[in-house]
């Protein structure tokens, strides 16, 4: 018997394992409109893992995955393999405590939003401590938010249907969260929802005419958005070329892999900001009152 379920549990480990892994592949294929926005379609395979193995399994397939889709994208061992592993890890084991701790009163779509909820927040926490030292990049939070909120959504209602289809002895004993929405799923879509509404609603959009570039939390330049013109700075990888016209600033050209703060294009408002991690590097707008916040994550 012992046997046959270590079979078992190998042979989904190496499903779920697999599937994580295509999907993140798939995902970042896809053009997006932003930069930043993914819906983290590889966390089902990490939700199924814990409902249906425990939190153990779930950590296995957060490992195999991010390993696997780090070495397909070429990014293992760098700067986004660190979020995406360390993120992915705390995002599991703060599903499982919520989990263990309440029950039944959540189901997958409450579990999902509180595990996207850590792991955009996460995240966040490794850029401005390990990254760019800046504190300005707490700007993006509106933005992470809201893609936990429509990601964390999609991974709880698709697992959902998932579990549903399975045979009912194919959970982890009577802890095994119910297997359709409940009243602890609504309150915690409505908390997160909130949490997004209070943060946009915190962003003052005051025009602003004073760009700071940033490397390892330190101001190498100073622009005015009045002015035209453009600047290299050295970061931690390479350079980047950062471009002021009639108002508006970029990053222009950049040594890192993804270019993502390139393809974020131009930003004009007080307190937009611009963030390569692989530079350690951050474009901030300042706001009438020094305030910094929205952005784009590179």
């Amino acid at each position: 018997m012992n046997s046959r379920w270590s079979v078992r549990r190998v042979t989904r480990l190496g499903f779920l394992t697999a599937a994580g892994t295509a999907l993140f592949v798939l995902e970042s294929l896809i053009p997006l409109p932003l930069p930043f926005l993914k819906v983290g379609l590889a966390n089902i395979s990490t939700l199924l893992a814990l409902l249906v193995g425990g939190p153990a399994d779930a950590l296995s397939v957060v490992f195999l995955r991010v390993c696997a889709g780090s070495l397909v994208t070429g990014s293992f061992l760098g700067p986004a393999f660190i979020l995406a592993m360390t993120a992915g890890i705390v995002s599991a084991g703060v599903m499982a405590l919520v989990r263990a701790a309440t029950g039944r009163l959540f189901g997958p779509l409450g579990i999902s939003l509180a595990g996207s909820t850590a792991h955009v927040c996460t995240q966040m926490a490794l850029v401005i401590l390990l990254y760019v030292r800046s504190a300005a990049v707490a700007g993006l939070l509106p933005a992470l938010l809201a893609t936990a909120l429509v990601g964390g959504t999609v991974v709880g209602l698709v697992t959902s249907r998932l579990l549903g289809a399975l045979p009912p002895d194919a959970g982890a004993g009577s802890s095994t969260p119910a297997r359709r929405l409940t009243a602890g799923d609504a309150v915690a879509g409505i908390l997160l929802a909130a949490a997004v509404a209070a943060s946009f609603a915190l962003v003052p959009g005051a025009d602003g005419s004073t760009v700071l570039v940033d490397v390892a939390g330190k101001t190498v330049e100073k622009l005015d958005l009045r002015e035209n013109g453009t600047v290299t700075v050295r970061g931690e990888k390479g350079e980047l070329t950062i471009e002021v016209r009639d108002g508006r600033v970029r990053v222009a050209e950049a040594d890192c892999p993804n270019r993502i703060c390139v393809r974020t294009g131009w930003r004009s408002r007080g307190g937009d900001v611009i963030v390569c991690v692989p530079n350690r590097a951050i474009v901030r707008i300042l706001g009438k009152d020094n305030t910094v916040v929205g952005g784009i994550t590179g």
